[in-house]
């Protein structure tokens, strides 16, 4: 089989494009993964309600300017009324949902925070590196490792020993220069560096 010289150019373009594809999306498989809440219930294909039919309850419109992306219902199976199953049975009718609306994000000495539902502030920082990258969240006054990732030839470990401050470390197995992200809650804020030590 004789492949054309136009062609090759092309088949290799598909290659390279398909190969990238798939880099990509390793790459942010771990990006991903933080981004899906912690709190979220997962709900099941069958849930329980069977065929029976369920009327829709109309929401008045929110007061005041809110975007759909800011608007968290809290209980969304309240926005459902079973229809009666029984002859002669009332229907009541639910107060509508309460809505919050959320702040949008802000930054803050490089950390974006976020407020969660309960008031509490949230930072969160990427830290790069060339022994590796990692993402913090420091949430109430405690630091947490979101993702650790070292590169080609280092190892990453993390020490703790107080909730509020975190080292994590990208040591090479050459005996190259380490690097450390040093994050911690000090004097009412989030503080974090990047520091080489070696060659």
């Amino acid at each position: 089989m004789q492949v054309e010289k136009g062609a090759v150019p092309v088949l290799l373009w598909c290659l390279a494009t398909t190969a990238s594809i798939g880099v990509a999306s390793l790459a942010l498989r771990p990006v991903l993964r933080t981004a899906v809440p912690q709190d979220s219930i997962p709900v099941a294909a069958d849930d329980g309600r069977g065929d029976r039919p369920v009327a829709m309850q109309t929401l008045p419109p929110p007061a005041g300017p809110t975007s759909p992306e800011s608007v968290v219902i809290e209980d969304p199976s309240s926005a459902f009324t079973p229809l009666p199953t029984t002859p002669g049975a009332t229907r009541t009718t639910q107060a509508p949902p309460t809505q919050k609306s959320t702040a949008p994000p802000r930054v803050v000495d490089g950390w974006t925070v976020t407020t969660g539902s309960d008031g509490v502030d949230v930072y969160l920082k990427s830290f790069r590196s060339d022994g590796g990258d990692a993402v913090v969240r420091i949430r109430a006054e405690v630091v947490s490792l979101v993702t650790a990732t070292p590169r080609d030839g280092y190892s990453v470990s993390q020490a703790q020993t107080e909730p509020s401050r975190m080292v994590v470390q990208f040591v090479p197995g050459d005996g190259g220069a380490a690097y450390l992200v040093d994050c911690m809650w000090w004097q009412g804020g989030p503080h974090g560096e990047v520091t080489r030590i070696g060659n």
